[in-house]
């Protein structure tokens, strides 16, 4: 008998402490618990004040934030406290302190999400809580939350997003049920770091609202979820592109006019900006409240491009302008070869403009007497020699014309036979005059080369000066708008 008594003593010991007999026990408990229990019957303890029901979250991943949709898709462990008085036990009695249980089998809270897209809080019906004797419930349970998220992209990539996940009772108001957030923050020790979003804080606040359906209050608690996105991604894939795009029309700048291609590389650059600015639009929700500072980025850079056409064409016509023999305006020239071009470190364009302004005139184009000429001074066919070596002398027309002019004057004084001679001075005029046409020419073409050059120096100017000016305000436009959106 003392024998058996010393088997039973360690039997009764686990027991009492849950070990071997919870079978035994649990069952009996659950037939005790659920006698008389209603599970669709909020509980009425302490005269029917309400069920203080306290909420928790524990974000665990960030699945995805649809930005053109403005819907956020997390991965979270919500926790739900409350208190049942008709769920109470002696431990002792019983040997558990607690039991899990079916959610099913006892009364749950109808806690909601308010702004859930979703048909309802996926998981709230197929978990066990877990009940302790003294009646109080702990239920954890995971589940995918889908919820509105209002996006504010102005300073995208940049941005830090601040989503509401607003739980409460959708049925019991305040007096029924009293919703009390379980800590200050939610949960983030489990998070899985995301690619793109670093979470900063998830702060919970309880809040009571007055609707205009009903007289009663409604609390709430609402987990503000703060990303902040991480940018590298979009740095190297849209801006980085973006800026290299609008340093390559400064090469625009830089062609000669006569390749060609000046005008054809400023609309492929145009082209190009065009094309990221429809992929940085279909990445943003489509809000007029509301625009990017990228994408004005990308709005001014095509600005500037567009200009940048409009100024290569104003130099293209600035160099083809002198084939008309028209004259530059003498005010042009003193801007743009002396001050201007001095302003832009153009020393050399500055001192082939002073020498193309230089026109000198033959004195062919001065009158004089009707000239006579000897046979001496010519060779047979009438081409001038040089006193010099006996050579034709192409350099030497004006000299020639002088030593004629002396010499007819020395022939003048004497007293010889017109007749003779008449032939060869009908000849040596008619020689005379294509001399003349020809200097005249060539002192035209002189003069419309010149006028040529000068145009030209004048589109080497305005592409110096459209250059820095492009670069200028590129540059200053990148670092304003990078850095407004960057919020430094």
């Amino acid at each position: 008998m003392k024998t058996g008594m010393k088997s039973l003593i360690p039997y009764y010991f686990l027991c009492l402490t849950n070990v071997f007999c919870d079978d035994v026990n649990i069952t009996g408990l659950m037939d005790t618990l659920f006698e008389n229990y209603h599970k669709d019957v909020r509980p009425l303890c302490d005269s029917g004040s309400a069920v203080k029901v306290k909420v928790g979250m524990a974000l665990r991943q960030v699945i995805d934030l649809n930005e053109p949709r403005q819907i956020l898709e997390i991965n979270a462990w919500i926790r739900l406290r409350w208190h049942d008085c008709d769920l109470k036990w002696n431990a002792t009695e019983f040997g558990a302190d607690n039991i899990i249980i079916p959610v099913n089998r006892i009364w749950v809270p109808d806690i909601t999400l308010y702004d859930n897209v979703g048909d309802q809080l996926s998981g709230l019906k197929d978990y066990r809580p877990v009940v302790s004797s003294n009646g109080d419930i702990s239920y954890n349970f995971p589940t995918v939350i889908t919820s509105m998220c209002p996006v504010d992209v102005t300073f995208f990539p940049f941005d830090t997003q601040n989503c509401l996940l607003k739980f409460g009772s959708w049925a019991y108001h305040g007096y029924e049920v009293d919703i009390i957030n379980l800590s200050d923050t939610g949960d983030i020790s489990s998070f899985v770091p995301s690619v793109e979003w670093a979470v900063v804080g998830i702060p919970a606040i309880r809040h009571v609202t007055l609707y205009g359906c009903c007289p009663e209050p409604y609390p709430d608690v609402t987990f503000y979820v703060v990303l902040d996105r991480k940018p590298l991604f979009y740095m190297m894939s849209l801006i980085f592109p973006c800026m290299l795009i609008t340093a390559v029309a400064c090469l625009g700048f830089m062609l000669p006019p006569d390749s060609g291609e000046k005008v054809s590389l400023e609309i492929t650059v145009l082209l190009s900006l065009a094309v990221f600015l429809l992929v940085v639009s279909e990445t943003m929700p489509p809000s007029s409240e509301n625009f990017p500072y990228i994408g004005v980025y990308f709005a001014c850079s095509m600005l500037l491009v567009s200009f940048s056409c409009l100024m290569t064409v104003i130099v293209l016509s600035m160099h083809y302008k002198g084939i008309h023999g028209r004259e530059m305006p003498q005010i042009v020239k003193t801007i743009f070869f002396d001050y201007i071009a001095k302003f832009v470190c153009m020393t050399t364009v500055r001192r082939r403009a002073r020498r193309c302004s230089i026109h000198p005139v033959s004195p062919l184009y001065q009158t004089g007497p009707v000239f006579t000429y000897s046979n001496d001074a010519f060779l047979q066919n009438g081409i001038p020699k040089s006193e010099t070596n006996g050579k034709v002398d192409p350099n030497g027309l004006t000299t020639m014309v002088d030593e004629l002019n002396a010499e007819n004057a020395q022939r003048m004084d004497d007293n010889y036979n017109e007749s003779a001679n008449s032939d060869i001075i009908i000849t040596l005029q008619k020689q005379l005059q294509i001399i003349k046409n020809i200097e005249k020419n060539l002192q035209e073409k002189k003069r419309i080369d010149s006028i040529i050059e000068e145009w030209q120096l004048l589109a080497i100017v305005l592409d110096r000066v459209f250059l820095l000016f492009f670069f200028l305000f590129m540059t200053v436009s990148t670092l304003a708008i990078i850095l407004r959106s960057a919020q430094v």
